[in-house]
């Protein structure tokens, strides 16, 4: 096996036990990666934030004058440090703001259902019932974000866990393959 077959290997092997990892931390403590994702993204903001600070203070006049970069940066520190002392603004922003898209996809699947029956179709109804899953969705997002935020990450690590397994299973194939064509190149 060379080394190149050899490190394509290790990095399939090391996503997959990242995968795993995630996976198993979002299924079986929710809560926890809820609190590490929250800190990960405030730690971001404020790094990206920051050289962007440094990006306009360190830039020709004419281009710091052109660009966003100080207002932008000076926005998402602002925002990474605000995720920094209050941890349920991520909780509680984005089953909110999820709800809200689905309430509008909702409303959009309405229209389009009445639109369907009014040009004689037969199966409006079934964007009708599309519709009324999406307003059910969006009114428990917004009236129990924490439940469905910990619904959302259990399956987000369900999720990961298939695709590491899913990669297991990949790479494992693609090992026997490799295998097999090292095999029948020999006996040639």
């Amino acid at each position: 096996m060379n080394r190149r077959t050899f490190h394509w290997n290790m990095t399939g092997w090391s996503m997959i036990a990242f995968y795993a990892v995630c996976g198993l931390l979002l299924l079986l403590l929710p809560s926890l990666a809820l609190f590490i994702a929250n800190y990960a993204l405030a730690a971001t903001l404020c790094v990206v934030g920051l050289i962007m600070v440094v990006g306009y203070i360190r830039a020709d006049v004419l281009e710091g004058m052109l660009g966003y970069g100080l207002s932008l940066g000076l926005v998402l520190t602002l925002l990474g440090v605000a995720l920094f002392f209050n941890s349920g603004i991520l909780l509680a922003l984005l089953p909110f703001l999820w709800g809200v898209a689905m309430l509008a996809g909702g409303f959009g699947k309405l229209q389009m259902a009445f639109d369907l029956r009014r040009v004689g179709q037969g199966r409006w109804w079934l964007l009708l019932l599309a519709a009324l899953v999406s307003f059910v969705l969006g009114i428990l997002s917004i009236t129990r974000p924490v439940f469905v935020a910990v619904v959302a990450t259990q399956f987000a690590g369900a999720s990961l866990l298939v695709e590491a397994a899913l990669d297991t299973a990949a790479l494992l194939t693609m090992r026997r393959v490799v295998k097999r064509a090292q095999i029948s190149g020999k006996a040639a």
